[in-house]
This record gives C-alpha cells, structure tokens and sequence, in this order.
C-alpha cells in the first residue's frame, strides 16, 4: 500500500515537474506570451493528490523553480538583481486555481475538465489583473483604470485559455491511460 502510495505521489509530482520545463519553449516564441502549463499544473495537482496540501505545494514549488531559471537566465534583463523567483499576486492566482480543481475535479471526466479549464482561466485572468490594476502605476485607481486594465489584458486571455486546455488534455489524459495501466496509481488512500 505505502508502494502505491509512493508510486502515486511520484508520478504526479514528475508530471507536474516535467510540464513545469515546458515554461521554457514560449522564451524562443514570443508570440506565446502567456502559453503556459501553470494553470493545467494546478489544476491537476488539485484533482490527483489525496493530500490537499500537496495539490499546493508541488505546483508552487515547480512554478518558483521555473521562475528562478526564467527570471535569472532568460530574462536577466528585466531584473537587474537575482530574482527570486516569488511573485505574491501569480502565486495566489495559481492557489485558487489549485482549489477549483480540488472542488471541480473530485471525478475527473471531459465535461469537468473543461468547466475547471475555464473557471481557473477566469479566475486567474480576475485576480491576477486585478493585482497588476490595484498594486501597480499604470492604470488609475479609479473604475475606468480597472476596466482598462482588463481590457488591456485580454489579449492574454486567449493563450492562456488555449494552453490550459492544451496542457489539462495532455496531463490528464496521460494520467487517466497510465492508471488503466498500473493499477497503483488508481488506488486512492485518504
């Protein structure tokens, strides 16, 4: 049982880990700019770990390291000192996508991934301009600064949407064909 357990944790873990790398590939194409795995990371870390307090960690920790590499070697030129990789306001949006999957995707199916896609979309897309509009200098901080500032950011929307249903289809349909073939990795202990 403990095998399993181990097998399990590791295995979602990799995943999560592995689609973390792939944050790389947007850095040669910039006109992938918000083409990420994050959103399909927390969603998955939030559908598959028994415990919820990985379903938090392990995306946010593969979303720092990932960071700690792009900040301080692909875009060494927008911080002028080491970059720790930590951006409050992205790490709180990813937390709530992490919980819309924890309550969304306790059974993962098609029509529940989708629903969990484009709820964490929007909600990443809500908080996180939000964040850019109230903590920052480019928009007032008036009504019309915050539907500017939305306005301005919906070009993003689209990538984002795309990559999260991108990346959920891959990761999720990788999982969900790897426990019809190790039965390890259905077993679910609380």
């Amino acid at each position: 049982m403990k095998n399993s357990v181990n097998l399990r944790f590791g295995v979602i873990s990799g995943m999560i880990l592995l689609a973390a790398i792939s944050r790389f590939v947007p850095v040669m194409m910039p006109s992938l700019s918000n083409f990420s795995p994050v959103g399909a990371m927390a969603l998955f870390g939030g559908a598959y770990f028994t415990r919820k307090s990985w379903a938090f960690a392990v995306p946010l920790f593969a979303l720092w390291v990932s960071n700690l590499v792009l900040n301080n070697v692909f875009y060494k030129q927008y911080y002028p000192t080491f970059s720790f990789g930590f951006e409050t306001t992205v790490f709180i949006s990813i937390s709530v996508m992490v919980a819309i999957g924890i309550v969304t995707l306790k059974k993962v199916n098609v029509s529940n991934v989708l629903l969990a896609n484009l709820l964490a979309t929007l909600a990443f897309f809500t908080v996180s301009n939000f964040f850019v509009w109230n903590g920052g200098t480019m928009y007032p901080k008036t009504m019309e600064g915050l539907v500017t500032c939305y306005t301005m950011a919906l070009p993003f929307l689209k990538n984002s949407l795309m990559s999260n249903l991108l990346f959920s289809g891959v990761m999720f349909g990788m999982y969900e064909y790897a426990k019809t073939q190790v039965k390890e990795l259905a077993v679910v202990h609380a």
